[in-house]
């Protein structure tokens, strides 16, 4: 089985070759997933964004905190 797919990936490349010349062995790139990494790039800027929003209202709120158990 595996022997057969690595002759017919040959056969396959003998082709290419024919056409493109010796680029023609290499496998064509893989394509990007646009629309997950799209979607990633998105969810964790907005989870960045929460997380610095939280981290700074929590910083307001004790250095307020902190001014008026000093007055």
């Amino acid at each position: 089985l595996a022997a057969e797919a690595l002759m017919e990936e040959a056969k396959n490349g003998a082709r290419r070759a024919e056409v493109m010349g010796p680029s023609g062995w290499l496998k064509p790139k893989e394509t990007v997933n646009k629309r997950f990494l799209r979607s990633t790039l998105r969810n964790a800027i907005l989870s960045n964004k929460h997380k610095q929003r939280s981290k700074d209202k929590r910083s307001e709120s004790s250095s307020s905190h902190k001014e008026n158990n000093s007055k």
